[in-house]
């Protein structure tokens, strides 16, 4: 049975993730079901961000992540390959093409991918010269990853057990941000793995970002008007390019460069025969196009910067 829990009723001390706001309100969003819970979306009154509430509970983020999250590990044989052709307009390819950038860079530098996933990214880093190393949550699923590659993927608690007193050139949180249940406390985590000139690479969604493609999902989340759908609650907080910045800046990280581009998901990124899904594809080709000419347009970011010491 779903546990009801109605935390603006009882007045509960909710604060943003992004900005540390205290003024949210319940959004139109339809609130989730998840694990027999109820999940909600308020909305910041100061920088906008929506934010999910309550947050997961350990045995909530067991069920969301790991294993079960990447079952298709299970099904390579020996190795995993890496195959970096990706399709126009996706998350990963943005991400290796934002890498490309400072290959000159990578070379006999070591780099941490916090929340590395399959490890594509580290791979990719690797074949720049990068001394590389990774992150991710769940314990299973770093042994599986063992397993699967040649890499070295640890859990937080053996990072910091493995790399005492050592930093890293290059920290990348690739798509990560938006799963943190205290980005800011991450942050301040990461930050002792940096020296001074430690280059922070960071990427993510922007689902509360101004673009053709949001306009038109929000018209129809509004136009269904469900009262709640059966989902997985992983992405905690949705944001803008401004409180994006906002947040970067608040955790003391001054900027070097900032990009806002756009993917085809949720929006499907080929033709297929339901009517629904021609006009959404087309839908997305359109503002993928108009995000190309307009400032700031888009839904996913690339952040490039250090930590602020003046």
């Amino acid at each position: 049975m779903i546990t009801i829990l109605n935390y603006m009723k009882n007045k509960p001390n909710i604060v943003c993730r992004i900005c540390n706001g205290k003024g949210l309100g319940e959004s139109y969003y339809p609130e989730v079901h998840f694990n027999d819970k109820i999940f909600k979306y308020y909305r910041c009154d100061d920088c906008s961000s929506f934010n999910v509430f309550p947050t997961p509970e350990d045995e909530d983020f067991t069920e969301m992540y790991g294993e079960n999250d990447h079952t298709y590990l299970k099904d390579v044989e020996d190795k995993l390959h890496y195959d970096f052709n990706y399709e126009f307009a996706n998350h990963q390819g943005f991400q290796i093409q934002f890498l490309a950038q400072i290959k000159n860079e990578l070379k006999g530098c070591s780099l941490l991918d916090y929340g590395c996933g399959s490890g594509f990214y580290m791979k990719y880093a690797q074949n720049y010269g990068a001394n590389v190393a990774g992150v991710e949550f769940d314990v299973e699923f770093v042994n599986l990853l063992k397993t699967k590659t040649d890499l070295a993927i640890y859990t937080f608690d053996d990072l910091i057990n493995n790399y005492k007193g050592k930093t890293f050139d290059f920290i990348h949180v690739g798509h990560v941000l938006e799963h943190l249940p205290n980005p800011h406390e991450t942050f301040n985590q990461l930050k002792k793995f940096a020296h001074k000139n430690t280059v922070f690479l960071i990427d993510g969604p922007l689902e509360r970002n101004f673009c053709l493609h949001r306009l038109y999902v929000d018209l129809g989340s509004k136009f269904k008007a469900k009262k709640y759908r059966e989902a997985v609650p992983q992405h905690l907080t949705l944001t803008t390019q401004k409180s994006q910045l906002r947040f970067f800046q608040e955790a003391n990280l001054k900027k070097e460069k900032y990009l806002v581009v756009e993917q085809y998901f949720p929006l499907p990124s080929k033709l297929e025969k339901s009517a629904g899904k021609v006009v959404s594809y087309f839908v997305a080709s359109i503002s993928i196009l108009l995000s190309s000419i307009i400032p700031f347009s888009g839904n996913i970011f690339h952040y490039r910067g250090k930590i602020n010491d003046a």
